[in-house]
């Protein structure tokens, strides 16, 4: 089984896994200028990694055609990442681990994460439970 420490690799500046709180701003328009050029960056290099389970959320919080429309455009330009039974049982080590250092996590961010670490790529998101997740040692490589 995969220990919780920190990767070590080379990543990419065009390569990150994008969280649906990071996606949902975007839509918005609530992004800075950076986080504008960083999509970008990514979406013109289809370094935007879409895990499984943040597709779901974003299907399920479809309000509209053009909200469809728009996110199938962001699968077409996305690195899909599926979820796999190994995903579960990381994130359920990692769930103990954040536990004990006082950081819960809802399980679909566990599975996020759980990707990002899998990956070895940087975390983009609007979420401050993954801020507070990110902070400890084990995770500087998803820090962005």
């Amino acid at each position: 089984m995969r220990s919780w420490k920190p990767l070590k690799s080379v990543i990419s500046p065009v390569r990150a896994v994008v969280d649906t709180s990071f996606w949902i701003d975007a839509w918005r328009g609530d992004l800075d200028e950076a986080e504008k050029h960083r999509i970008a960056e990514l979406w013109r290099h289809g370094g935007g990694v879409l895990p499984q389970i943040v597709w779901l959320e974003l299907l399920v919080g479809l309000r509209s055609p053009e909200e469809r429309a728009h996110l199938m455009d962001l699968k077409a330009v996305s690195q899909w990442e599926p979820l796999s039974e190994a995903d579960g049982m990381a994130a359920e080590k990692l769930a103990a681990l954040l536990r004990k250092k006082g950081v819960v996590l809802a399980a679909t961010d566990l599975l996020v994460l759980t990707v990002a670490h899998r990956l070895g790529l940087p975390l983009l998101h609007h979420d401050e439970d993954f801020t507070r997740a990110l902070k400890l040692p084990d995770f500087a490589p998803q820090r962005d």
